[in-house]
């Protein structure tokens, strides 16, 4: 069932295409830039009759703040008033940005425009920017408009320009209405006539699901690879989908040697080595070598590591420096050390707990950066970490210490498990309990429901059917797999 659900929600070209589930950020944003829009009202009530309904995200202090201030001001404006949220980490800080720029455009009580106009400037300071990701600098440029807006300050031509240069050709910000949305109410401030205003509002119209909502973005790339990891080798799902999967990604390489995660955006480290990962031993994997070898040398730090995004404010992450070490050593990639990145990856998890910077299961870790740092030698730490978390009803919970198991996190948790082999004697009973707890959650289509366990963008998560399912189903593969190896169990 697993594999043929895949198979029949895979695109003509090869990809999954599937939206992300609706979540309050997107939608609380792009409400208040339609706020006072001639033509966009509807729209507008159709979201916040959706806002009303919509449950804050708590497995975060910052996030669940946040959630709950941007639906107080999409729906009462300027009634909401502002509080800037205690943060010093860089991912909380730029959300924390951001928060500030929709409350000065609101004209909440407590923005302070001239205090964000020189916070976009220190962040811009960095070469003006041009080290930052694209869609990072564009909206630091949105924010520095909406502040000189508020201030009264002229906002130069050629500032609107350079926003209307970041403009896709649907009339979108890098495929995100969360981008969209801010730049739109940016545009719609200054220059409210202009062709990437409108452009912008027309996209933003026409990409409002039935339900009255936007949603974060489509990852094909990323989760066309995570599909094929998972279900590759079952006779169906290689048949069917597998080809032009792999073709589409082979395909899909950037002129830079790397991928994105989606079309819309620059190639990124983690999609780089899943991709790596997933044409490895294949027809195509001689057509992306060489560009994908520079691309891997030009980009690995001093240390021997990676960043997931091509940016100077961007730091290595434990799953993405493991997804670019295991890509690059099974695409046989040359001329790349990646010794160093074993023994860094190593000393994160002597404890048996994996930290990951991408997805919220502590199993995510375990299954995606464990094998990858110790892959002749399994790691029993690991093994009893992750017995140790398990549930009584044989799932893994998608947060250690919530009531409820994750169908994602328990997949995640199954395949660690097998690929420890030498314990399986030991986990046996576990992988059995996990097995049925799969098997009973799955729906009549064949695949399954979770919570949202993707980081994107952090600390908020978002939840996307093809990745809940992929990683479900990859442990459910693994199991089968190892039984194959090791005979039926008594």
């Amino acid at each position: 069932m697993a594999s043929e659900f895949a198979a029949s929600t895979q695109g003509l070209d090869g990809a999954w295409r599937v939206f992300t589930e609706p979540r309050i950020l997107e939608n609380a944003v792009v409400a208040c830039s339609l706020t006072g829009v001639e033509g966009a009202q509807a729209a507008r009530a159709r979201a916040a009759r959706w806002l009303a309904g919509a449950q804050v995200q708590r497995h975060d202090r910052f996030a669940e703040a946040a959630d709950g201030w941007l639906v107080a001001v999409a729906t009462t404006g300027a009634g909401a008033a502002f509080v800037d949220l205690d943060v010093s980490d860089g991912p909380r800080a730029r959300r924390a940005l951001y928060l500030h720029a929709l409350a000065c455009a609101a004209g909440c009580e407590g923005a302070d425009a001239r205090r964000l106009l020189d916070q976009v400037g220190q962040a811009l300071a960095a070469e003006y920017g041009q080290r930052l990701k694209p869609w990072q600098r564009t909206m630091l440029l949105a924010f520095q408009a909406i502040a000189r807006s508020v201030l009264g300050l002229p906002v130069p031509a050629a500032g609107i320009e350079a926003l209307g240069r970041a403009q896709g050709p649907d009339g979108s910000f890098y495929g995100m209405p969360l981008v969209t949305g801010m730049l739109h109410l940016a545009l719609n401030r200054v220059a409210p006539g202009h062709r990437a205003t409108l452009r912008a509002r027309e996209n933003l119209l026409a990409g409002q699901h039935p339900d009255g909502t936007w949603r974060f973005m489509v990852s094909e790339t990323w989760d066309t690879g995570l599909m094929v990891r998972a279900l590759r080798g079952h006779h169906h799902f290689d048949q069917a989908a597998l080809p032009d999967a792999l073709a589409f990604l082979a395909q899909d390489q950037n002129g830079d040697g790397g991928w994105g995660c989606a079309a819309a955006l620059d190639s990124d480290n983690d999609t780089t080595g899943n991709t790596l990962l997933v044409l490895a031993g294949t027809p195509w994997a001689d057509q992306v070598r060489a560009a994908a070898s520079g691309y891997a040398r030009r980009h690995q730090t001093p240390e021997g590591l990676w960043t997931t995004w091509l940016s100077h404010d961007d730091t290595p992450a434990p799953d993405v420096v493991a997804h670019m070490v295991a890509g690059i050593d099974f695409a046989v990639l040359s001329g790349i050390d990646t010794a160093p990145a074993r023994r860094w990856l190593a000393d994160h998890g002597r404890s048996g707990y994996w930290p990951s910077d991408w997805y919220v299961p502590a199993a995510y870790g375990a299954a995606e950066i464990s094998t990858t740092a110790h892959p002749h030698a399994p790691h029993p730490a690991t093994v009893d970490t992750l017995l140790a978390q398990q549930r009584p009803d044989g799932g893994w919970p998608r947060i250690d210490g919530e009531p409820y198991s994750s169908p994602a996190a328990t997949g995640l948790a199954l395949t660690a498990l097998t690929a420890h082999r030498r314990y399986l004697p030991k986990s046996a009973p576990a992988v059995d309990k996990a097995v049925r707890f799969l098997i009973n959650t799955q729906t009549d289509d064949g695949t399954w429901r979770d919570r949202p366990l993707m980081y994107g963008p952090r600390p908020f998560l978002t939840a996307t059917r093809p990745q809940i399912h992929a990683l479900a189903a990859r442990g459910l593969r693994d199991t089968l797999t190892a039984d194959q190896h090791r005979g039926p169990r008594p």
